[in-house]
Formats: C-alpha cells, structure tokens, sequence
C-alpha cells in the first residue's frame, strides 16, 4: 500500500495541539484514534518524519518521538530505510487502545472556523416555539421503523423536484439522516473495491473519504469558476468510471455554479458515457442570487431507462439547521429500492420527529429561503471587505455563487503548515489540499464568511500575520550559504 501523505494526516487531526501532555504525546494519541478508527488503514505507511514535521510545524524530533510511542504500543512497526507502517486497528487488544485512543477535541475558547456549518433558522426556532404535544403525538404509531421515509415527508419532496420543473413520484425518494448519509449509501451501494470513481478537484471532502472507505481508485476532474475543463472532463469519463460526483450548484468548496448553457453541455456529455452520476445538491438552497427557488437538476436532461443513471442528493438541513438530520435521494425506483435495503441494515430508518418537522418545513421554504439568502448576503459583504482591508494584496477568490465559505488562493503560502500554526493559536482552520484528490491547491484556505464580524476579522488578521512569518522563514532560509563538502 502507498505511503499516506503528511497533508492528509494534517487534515484528519486538526485540533491535535490542544492537550495536557507533552506534544509528541498528544501527536501519538491523535495518530492513534486515526488507526483505531481505520482513518489510516492497516498495512499503510505513515508520512516520513521529515515532510510531516513540515507540515504539522513541529521539530523532528517530536515525530520521531511520537512515532516511536506507537511503535512501543505495537500500533505501527518500523524498519531502516521503509518508514513505519501501520499493523494495529481498532481491533488492537485493549489496553493499547485505552492508553492511546481517547477524544482529541477543540478546547473551548478555541474558533472553529474549519467548518461551514450554519446557525439555526428563525423560521425553524417559530416552528418549535408553536408545537404541541398533540402535533407529534400522530407520528408515534406502528413500530416507527421505515427505511423509505416517512409517506408524507417523501411526498413532500416529490412536490418539491416537480415544482422546480423535474416531474417526480415518491418512489422516487428515499429519505436519509442528512445529505452525508446520502452519499455513504450511494458510494456503499455501486462503488466496490478498486473501482474508478470520477471527482471534481477540488471537492467536498466528506465525499472522498465515503469513497476512501470503500477503496475506491479517483480520477479528478478540474474545476474552474465557469464550469469544467470540458476536454479534461471526457477525458476522464472515457476511462468508464463507475461513478461520477459532483456539484452543479454551490460546489463545495469553491461556491462555483454552472450557468444554463455550461449545463446543457455538461448533461449532454454525461448522456454518452455510462456511469452513475451523483448530483450533490445539498447546498442548492443557498444561492447568493434572488431567484425563487434552485435551478433545475441535471436529472431534467435524463429521460426514460437514463434516469437511473442519476441520483441527486439534497438536505433540509443546510436552509434550517445542520442539527436536522433530514436528507434525500432523488434516483429511479430501482435505485432507491437498492438503496432502501442497505439503509434498513445501517439504520432501519430516519428519526420519525425529525422528519415530521421536515414536512412542516417544507410549507415554510420561501421565508426559509428569504431569510437565509439575506444572511449570506449580508456576510459574504463584510467578509469580502475585511479580506480587502486585513488581507494580503495578493489574495486571490472568485465570488462565490452560494455556499457559505471562500476558496481563497495565498500565493506562495504553505496552507497546510499556515493552518497547523493557527491551529496552535486557537484558530482552526481548513486548507486545500484535504479537498483535492489529487491534494493539490497547496496554497489555497477554505474561509467561511457566515460568521460574526470580529470573528471573520480576527481570522483574517491572524491569518496575514502568520502568513508573513511564513514568508521571512522562507526567505531567511534561501539567504543561508550552501555548504560545501
């Protein structure tokens, strides 16, 4: 198996820093609740000493001494001149995994600003603040066991697709706990080991590691602030790959949404190669722009036997609260028959309270929209002048069309050891490397902008500081005279 990489690692264990022991201690339990959770496989070999050292900012010496505590605790096993390479997993006898595997978390005063997730909704707190026991009283009957959903949250759904125009049954709807799950069942359910799964670059990273899960071999697909690189796109598609993922609207992370005429090209380009396209629409509901309602999906262009050639995803749970753990996927009849059965094994159903406030949800979605659009809105706004006036001349982004977070490019800067060293100050940040599946975007940072205004500007201060720290060490280090032997 190939060595994983030091950006990889450094995604998997932000907030490692925090902690009473010493840092090589804190390094090991960190790398070790990775093992024991099989985020790093069995037979993998660990970053060398030096690039994660590079990458996390520590000395050497702390990697060697935290990989040497796993080594002692039998979770990895070393050899002169191969690195160390993983043996243990989460079946390792149990006093190792006492002594290594505990909760590495954010302290309290720490800012997470490694996540784009969003308040509640007004309009979700005046539903709660009007319920009776008697409203909910009704959804407690029979076993409460449905791996389908709940009848009158799946209609709901079907109404919702038809009336943006994309006519739908509710056998065309399988409800899940949340957008995540959807795309754990579809990778679970057509990707087996080894198959090729086709990706955007950069891509939601949640996704990747359903895949990584599963074994999965990727194949990247670029992506620009218009659209594809079209002639790369059906390059990659003519490798047959068995599933293709991607965002139309919103793209996570960089906010990008396809325009009418970049759909239609890339609908009728997917029509002629047959692999199962996933349309992830979960942040469909957060466009920037004042339209009434998303755009159309792509499964509009796939007609007859075709449309079981394509799934969308979406989620209630971006528009009202990401604590609603109410998602969808929208596919053939077949599909979603597939995808009912493993879901019954995973979960036997979605929660029956959550999904009863989903179908009152959907009777609210134009103030859920108004009022979200507007704090976005609002946001992104200040976001943007604070990056303009605490920011570095050469930060570069695109405006994104929806989403709730900037895909902003650093030129020069290592982002991976930038958020390591803000990490270390309490800020906790994101860069892009973990969203590539190539781990490229070496000098971007994924910001989200739905925050309070001192935070974005504490953020965006801290950031420019270490920044230029970052750009003296190198210079200092290019000024140091070469040896000669």
């Amino acid at each position: 198996m190939k060595r994983i990489s030091a950006a990889r690692v450094s995604r998997l264990i932000v907030g490692w820093q925090v902690g009473d022991r010493n840092l090589a201690e804190r390094l090991c339990l960190a790398l070790g609740k990775l093992i024991a959770a099989r985020e790093l496989p069995v037979g993998a070999l660990l970053p060398s000493e030096r690039t994660l050292a590079a990458a996390l900012v520590v000395s050497r010496g702390t990697v060697v001494s935290a990989y040497g505590l796993l080594r002692d605790a039998q979770f990895v096993t070393s050899q002169q001149g191969s690195g160390y390479r993983i043996i243990a997993s989460s079946n390792s006898p149990g006093e190792v995994h006492n002594r290594l595997v505990g909760e590495v978390v954010a302290a309290a005063q720490d800012i997470d600003m490694s996540s784009g997730a969003l308040q509640s909704s007004p309009v979700l707190v005046e539903l709660l603040n009007g319920l009776q026991g008697s409203d909910l009283a009704s959804i407690v009957t029979g076993l409460g066991y449905d791996a389908y959903g709940l009848p009158e949250l799946r209609a709901a759904v079907a109404r919702y697709y038809s009336d943006l125009g994309l006519p739908t049954r509710s056998e065309n709807i399988l409800i899940t706990s949340g957008a995540q799950q959807a795309v754990w069942l579809l990778a679970n359910a057509f990707v087996d080991p080894s198959d090729l799964v086709l990706l955007e670059d950069p891509t939601y990273r949640g996704s990747m590691e359903a895949f990584r899960r599963r074994n999965a071999r990727f194949a990247s697909a670029r992506v620009t602030h218009t659209g594809f690189d079209w002639q790369d796109l059906e390059a990659q598609l003519q490798q047959s790959p068995q599933l293709f993922y991607l965002f139309a609207d919103c793209q996570n992370p960089t906010g990008r949404t396809l325009d009418d005429a970049a759909r239609a090209r890339l609908a009728e380009l997917l029509r002629r190669y047959p692999t199962l396209v996933v349309e992830d629409g979960s942040q469909s509901e957060l466009a920037l722009d004042a339209a009434d309602a998303p755009h159309l999906p792509l499964a509009a262009h796939f007609q007859g036997d075709q449309s079981e050639r394509i799934a969308t995803i979406g989620t209630l749970s971006k528009l009202f609260w990401g604590g609603l753990r109410v998602g969808w996927v929208r596919s053939g009849a077949a599909v979603i028959a597939r995808l009912a059965s493993m879901k019954a094994v995973n979960d036997l159903g979605s929660s029956r309270f959550d999904q009863r406030l989903a179908v009152e949800l959907f009777e609210r979605l134009p103030q859920g929209r108004s009022w979200r659009r507007a704090e976005i809105q609002s946001t992104l706004q200040t976001a943007e002048q604070l990056i303009r006036e605490h920011g570095g001349a050469d930060w570069q982004w695109h405006r994104p069309a929806g989403g709730t977070a900037m895909w902003i490019r650093i030129p020069g800067a290592d982002a991976v050891a930038l958020c390591q060293s803000a990490a270390r100050q309490g800020l906790l940040l994101s860069a892009g490397p973990g969203y590539s599946v190539t781990e490229s975007f070496g000098d971007h940072i994924r910001l989200p902008f739905v925050r309070p205004k001192p935070t974005i500007a504490y953020t965006v201060d801290l950031i420019a500081q270490l920044r230029q720290k970052q750009g003296k060490a190198i210079a200092a280090d290019a000024e140091q005279p070469v040896q000669k032997l």
